[in-house]
């Protein structure tokens, strides 16, 4: 008895001492093979840096569609994973307009939208039968009082629902790390968008300058008025533009003069990071709406050869035809009956990545929807000494037309032939990064500049041969989504290129990190859910019984042969 009673008491202060132990010491596993619950170091520091407490609203509840259960399924065990590391961060699951009616839920609804938050019309299947409900694939994170809106379905163009929901839990971590970023933490960053030269209006990048704007400080910068105003002193210019972490000029339609140029170069020398998104060739689709329905592409002389080639980079103005191309949209009919059909288009290439193999173009590029390109041409990369990453190509099917060369929409419906398409993967966006010579090394300076620099710091220049790349469309005088083709429906890839390499560019990787993040979710196939509907019931729930009953009889047959007299 003396025996027994000392054994529980070493049992009993064995408990009490692992317990202390486990309330110390917290430590989770992921066993999943692409570590889908761990949290990334990027993550953990944007958690790290917000200190006031989380509060997160996501609306993925009540009646839902199969593949979103299996959203909210990923995104509640994903919130678990961002508590477990924020003791102050709360989240909770609700349908917002769960027992609401259809004036309340349209009032709800008005109020979400100004949050950022869109409604989505689903179909819920269950027994051969199909419910429209809406649903709000969204998720409300409160922070120091400030509201963001994060957005759990991703838009994937020409895909199933099950696989924008497998694409969407794939950038689960990512949305979540952004939204928590933008409302946690401060600007430090700055952009220049340079506003002479002729570049797309404001309105016209309208939504790249918000995409912008959600991460870093933008403003508007002109080097050209110089030119108009003699109180303007060009050293003042330069030291004005060196307080700007990136550089962005979109689509300069104006040659450059040799001070705008000199002033760059110096940018450059200094460190500076530069997006030149420059059309080498003169063709927009107005040129094309004459009785004729003709144009004449001609190149583009924006005097900036001789800076590039001494960057080690040239464009090139012939115009670009790809077999793996956009279609173009042209209305039919008149007035409130007017349509728009979408035609195949081979001066629209699609580019989603190239066959450059290195670490940095895979950084970029990597999980890329494709990228809309219009009327480009091509890029050349010079042996200089300057590392050259080319970001996109055109494919392996590409025909480039000298110019002045004939564009028509007569070529709808053509037949095409393979065998004029005999050029392959020349680069359309290059990234250049090193330490760079200057263009006017050896030669008479415009202008008088302080510290002139012939041999500069490290610094980087992505150089696209399409300015259009950045234009997004304008409906009603509002910017549309940057990539999204009102006409045809479909979403290029174009602002997720950009923000990814404007991102590189301001060494901002941890988010290009999260949205290359790699998960594969199985989805069970509805259609053979409903053909074998019958034989899994039987499996799951009679044969179960089977078992038991059959376990029971030979029980008892063994139990009474074991007592049998």
């Amino acid at each position: 008895m003396k025996r027994n009673y000392t054994s529980f008491i070493v049992v009993l202060i064995l408990l009490i001492v692992l317990n202390a132990i486990s309330g110390s010491i917290y430590q989770r596993f992921d066993l999943t093979k692409d570590s889908r619950y761990t949290v990334s170091k990027e993550t953990e520091k944007v958690l790290e840096q917000a200190y006031k407490p989380i509060l997160i609203d996501v609306f993925l509840d009540g009646e839902l569609p199969g593949e979103f259960r299996k959203l909210k399924l990923e995104t509640g065990q994903f919130l678990e994973e961002l508590a477990a590391i924020h003791p102050n961060l709360k989240y909770d699951f609700i349908n917002p307009i769960d027992d609401a009616s259809q004036q309340e839920a349209e009032q709800i609804t008005a109020q979400l939208a100004k949050s950022g938050v869109k409604g989505a019309v689903a179909t819920v299947q269950e027994g051969g039968k199909s419910t429209k409900v809406t649903i709000f694939p969204y998720a409300l994170i409160l922070y120091d009082g400030k509201t963001t809106a994060v957005p759990l379905l991703k838009t994937v163009a020409r895909a199933t629902a099950e696989e924008r929901v497998n694409s969407s839990i794939q950038q689960l971590e990512y949305q979540f790390a952004d939204g928590l970023r933008k409302a946690s933490q401060e600007k430090t960053k700055t952009v220049a968008f340079l506003r002479d030269s002729g570049s797309l209006s404001d309105l016209k990048i309208g939504d790249f300058i918000k995409s912008i704007q959600e991460y870093y400080r933008a403003a508007p910068f002109g080097i050209e008025f110089l030119r108009t105003s003699d109180s303007i002193q060009p050293q003042q210019v330069l030291e004005s533009l060196n307080k700007f972490d990136l550089v962005v000029d979109p689509k300069p339609t104006e040659a450059y003069s040799e001070t705008k140029k000199y002033i760059l170069d110096q940018y450059l020398m200094q460190g500076g990071k530069l997006l030149l998104a420059v059309d080498p060739v003169i063709m927009e689709n107005d040129s094309l709406s004459n009785q004729e329905a003709k144009a004449y592409p001609l190149p583009r002389k924006l005097n900036l050869d001789d800076m590039l080639f001494r960057y080690g980079l040239r464009l090139n103005n012939g115009l670009v035809k790809d077999l793996q191309h956009a279609p173009i949209a042209l209305a039919t009919g008149q007035g409130r009956n007017t349509q728009y059909e979408a035609y195949a288009w081979p001066y629209y290439p699609i580019s989603k990545s190239s066959l450059d193999t290195s670490a940095t173009a895979q950084f970029i590029t990597k999980n890329l929807e494709g990228v809309k390109f219009e009327y480009t041409g091509t890029i050349d990369t010079l042996k200089n000494g300057i590392k050259k990453t080319i970001l996109l190509s055109t494919s392996s099917k590409t025909e480039v037309l000298t110019l002045p060369a004939l564009v028509s929409l007569a070529e709808i419906g053509q037949e095409i032939n393979p065998e004029t398409y005999n050029r392959s993967h020349l680069p359309l966006a290059v990234l250049a990064e090193g330490s760079f010579t200057s263009a006017y090394k050896n030669r008479v300076k415009p202008v008088n500049l302080k510290a002139n620099l012939d041999q500069g710091k490290n610094a980087a220049i992505v150089l696209i041969a399409d300015g259009d790349i950045l234009k997004n469309q304008v409906d009603r005088g509002q910017a549309q989504e940057l990539g999204y083709d009102m006409r045809t429906g479909q979403l290029y890839g174009n602002k997720e290129f950009l923000m990814n390499t404007v991102n590189y560019l301001l060494d901002d990787t941890g988010l290009i990190k999260l949205r290359n993040k790699d998960i594969k979710v199985p989805f069970l196939d509805s259609k053979k859910i409903i053909d074998q509907k019958f034989k899994w019931q039987l499996i799951n729930v009679v044969l179960p019984l089977l078992l038991v009953a059959g376990f029971g009889f030979v029980f008892m047959w063994l139990r009474k042969r074991k007592y049998a007299v």
